[in-house]
């Protein structure tokens, strides 16, 4: 899943938003931005099951529970992915697009393959 969408193709990656042409970009790559803050609230929440368990309902600390698991999968399995070039350097267009971690990391090993067979029929 991704929110908006991203194709590749033999010279440009055309996302929802930007086209980005395959000789300008340098690095392509797919991070968890959730996944810190998604510890953290996890560890928030956590703690303060543990420190008011004496007085939480059953209910309570089942609504805490499924908060700090939601946390924990929303952390993990969002993802953004990002491409870089010097052109891009110090501007919001180098984040491309955000989905699920495991997509975007595919897209991001096809973004990769493109750029070395273009750069291999370059240099041919």
């Amino acid at each position: 899943m991704i929110a908006g969408w991203i194709e590749v193709s033999d010279s440009a990656v055309e996302t929802h938003r930007d086209s980005y042409l395959l000789a300008h970009l340098t690095v392509a790559s797919a991070r968890r931005p959730f996944q810190a803050p998604g510890l953290l609230f996890a560890a928030g929440f956590s703690g303060f099951a543990v420190s008011f368990a004496d007085l939480l309902y059953l209910h309570e600390m089942i609504l805490l529970a499924c908060a700090v698991a939601a946390c924990l999968i929303f952390g993990r399995c969002i993802g953004q992915l990002q491409l870089l070039s010097r052109d891009l350097r110090g501007t919001e267009l180098r984040t491309a697009v955000y989905g699920t971690y495991g997509h975007l990391n595919r897209v991001r090993r096809e973004i990769a393959a493109a750029i070395t067979t273009q750069r291999e029929e370059n240099r041919a």
